[in-house]
């Protein structure tokens, strides 16, 4: 059912809806999530802000829920500021970086026990290595019919850094492998870091994403090749949490 609602609303996006006909006017926020795990190195403490601890992270979905918040996809967001899908009175966006191994160990089976969506990025060129998950538990998850997977280049390069062929080839290369592993269209791009420029997003429209995200702080107001998110921190008190929504 994804597959056909994806192909078209990416006809849509691409070829149908002029920008003028973005009437839809409403801000939602994008959280990003890193790890779903407690900092086995304490003395890390970038490590311990990308961190999120598995009972944080479920009385942060709790709140979600009890609050009347409806996580929502990627190509959702986009149907709603196309006007070619409704509105919830709270939407919000889960997004989890980088393909890590308590994603599906963690993080899944507490977003499934509240029935939320979410969309996960993929750096192709890790799936199977260490710390990451394998494509056989992606495509367990994808079966869920609760988690879209979309692009995060091939090895979690920075992309404003290499050269105009490297980049179309990270954009291109994770898009095609990604879609052959799911048999999804992958709509959109997470860049690596948050890194980008104009030339790189250039290059993801020219490999086909309709959408991209950066880590820059701020909540989604309509389709962007760069659009705002929020990074959730492992800091965060769970009153922290709800003022950033």
């Amino acid at each position: 059912m994804r597959t056909i609602l994806a192909i078209f609303l990416s006809l849509i996006f691409l070829f149908i809806i002029p920008a003028t006909a973005l009437a839809v006017n409403i801000k939602v926020p994008i959280l990003t999530y890193h790890y779903i795990a407690n900092n086995p190195n304490s003395k890390d403490r970038q490590r311990d802000a990308l961190s999120v601890p598995p009972d944080k992270f479920e009385a942060q979905m709790d709140y979600l829920a009890k609050n009347g918040y409806t996580p929502i996809t990627l190509d959702t967001l986009y149907g709603i500021y196309n006007g070619q899908a409704g509105a919830p009175e709270k939407a919000v966006v889960l997004t989890f970086d980088d393909g890590y191994i308590d994603f599906y160990t963690t993080a899944f089976p507490i977003l499934r026990r509240f029935n939320f969506h979410a969309v996960s990025f993929i750096p192709t060129g890790l799936i199977g290595g260490s710390y990451y998950m394998n494509w056989n538990q992606i495509k367990e998850i994808q079966s869920s019919g609760l988690v879209t997977f979309e692009g995060h280049s091939v090895s979690h390069a920075n992309l404003a850094s290499l050269s105009y062929a490297a980049v179309l080839k990270q954009l291109v290369d994770s898009k095609n492998v990604l879609q052959s592993q799911t048999g999804y269209p992958v709509n959109f791009i997470a860049y690596p870091y948050g890194v980008s420029n104009k030339t790189v997003w250039a290059q993801a429209q020219k490999a086909g994403y309709v959408g991209g995200l950066g880590t820059w702080y701020g909540k989604a107001s309509g389709p962007s090749i760069n659009m705002p998110r929020i990074k959730v921190s492992g800091f965060w008190s769970l009153k922290e949490f709800a003022s950033r929504l």
